[in-house]
């Protein structure tokens, strides 16, 4: 008589037990997979103002900001008209003061906004003399000095509206981001593509003569 009939229950238990590290892997493989597709995915365009942040001394400081225009606004369409924000309860605004380079004067006029009752904050106010800057184009040289009134180091964000300069239409709003480098996708894919690898080394069964051989 077969007794592995007797036993289904311990039966499921030890077959269950050699499957259970092989599912695992496979999905530990899928994410990684679906990770590193993410990585290569492209991504979604959209205004771009990147910051860097001086500190001048005694609470004083500059942003120094790139801005592109990757075509969101359509095709073709300058960016000609953009705002970033202040809040008052953290800008002194009578300091806010445009050092921006003579690149940027000569094409663009620079102005700084009050702030309002109701939460409206404080504006550095940009829009082009000329045709703007063109899709696919970056253009660094903006900058403003400020005194700053929190604890804190400035953040490295800031909210931005971008508007339709001959109907100011709000067309878009964004938050700037930092400069700071981070690693190239190809590099990250190369790290996550080796860790699939040895994700599958580890599900790859031994070798039996192997086995042997060390027993």
């Amino acid at each position: 008589m077969d007794t592995s009939l007797t036993c289904p229950c311990g039966l499921k238990k030890r077959v269950s037990a050699l499957r259970l590290p092989r599912r695992l892997m496979s999905r530990c493989e899928l994410v990684v997979f679906l990770w590193i597709a993410t990585l290569f995915a492209s991504p979604a365009h959209a205004i771009s103002i990147t910051t860097a942040l001086t500190d001048l001394g005694s609470n004083s400081y500059r942003y120094d900001y790139t801005v592109t225009n990757d075509g969101s606004l359509g095709s073709g369409v300058s960016l000609g008209l953009f705002d970033l924000w202040f809040d008052p309860a953290l800008y002194d605004e009578t300091s806010l003061t445009p050092v921006s380079s003579s690149a940027v004067m000569n094409d663009w006029l620079e102005t700084i906004l009050a702030s309002a009752p109701g939460g409206v904050p404080a504006l550095y106010d940009v829009s082009a003399l000329g045709t703007g800057l063109a899709v696919g184009k970056s253009l660094s040289g903006f900058a403003v000095q400020f005194t700053w009134l929190g604890t804190s180091a400035p953040p490295l964000t800031q909210a931005f509206d971008v508007y339709d300069p001959a109907t100011f239409v709000l067309l878009e709003t964004g938050t700037t981001i930092s400069n700071t480098p981070v690693p190239e996708p190809a590099t990250v894919g190369l790290v996550a593509l080796g860790a699939l690898g040895l994700l599958r080394r580890r599900q790859r069964p031994q070798d039996p003569h192997r086995q042997r051989h060390t027993a």
